[in-house]
């Protein structure tokens, strides 16, 4: 395997990933900064409580647009092993969109991009995800909830699909299991740590909910 192809992926990923939507839109199309708003965090709740409107939708589609971006590119540099160039790729873009270089290394909590990359890779496992998501979150009303919870189920659906389903019934080399596995594992902690503030707001019933009532 080329070693260099495997550092284009992760760098492409990184560099992808640093391009914040929700800085980059509230830059260009709010003429301010999303992380002097709200919670102050670069993402795409505070950018939807404090914008909302069509440029809310901009922020989705750069975020995962990024994303589908350095998988393909994953994909290409690595021919031999796509697989494993999607998950480089994509790993590297949910690092760079929470801590972009471009930015002071203050990005996004990766909710959107983790979803992006979790469909490209394994439609299966983002189903199963995103259907824990909105359970939880039609219960609760707290993304932050939804979000912690997705993402902790996250390495323990993607196991029990490459594990159980692709190597022992498809074939699959345990290799890939593994990797897969780590790679959920570290983007679903990654999450769940930038959501430490949160946590200690829902421990303490302050933490914020979503109403779809008319006041």
């Amino acid at each position: 395997m080329d070693w260099w192809r495997i550092v284009c992926c992760a760098a492409a990923g990184y560099l992808l990933g640093s391009c914040n939507g929700a800085i980059v839109v509230s830059h260009t199309c709010m003429h301010d900064d999303i992380r002097k708003k709200g919670s102050g965090n670069a993402g795409l709740t505070n950018f939807l409580r404090n914008f909302g409107g069509w440029a809310t939708l901009l922020v989705v589609l750069m975020d995962m647009g990024k994303v589908v971006l350095a998988c393909l590119l994953g994909r290409w540099l690595l021919p031999g092993n796509p697989q494993l160039g999607m998950m480089i790729a994509g790993a590297m873009t949910e690092l760079g969109h929470i801590f972009p270089v471009f930015y002071g290394f203050r990005g996004g909590k990766g909710v959107v991009t983790t979803a992006a990359m979790m469909l490209l890779l394994d439609w299966r496992v983002f189903l199963i995800c995103f259907a824990v998501f909105l359970l939880v979150f039609l219960k609760k009303r707290m993304v932050s909830l939804s979000s912690i919870t997705a993402a902790a189920i996250y390495p323990v659906v993607t196991f029990c699909m490459t594990y159980f389903v692709d190597c022992c019934v498809g074939g699959l080399p345990v290799f890939y299991v593994v990797m897969a596995t780590l790679v959920a594992a570290l983007i679903g902690a990654t999450v769940i740590i930038k959501h430490r503030a949160n946590i200690k707001r829902i421990r303490n019933g302050t933490e914020s909910t979503i109403s779809f009532k008319k006041k």
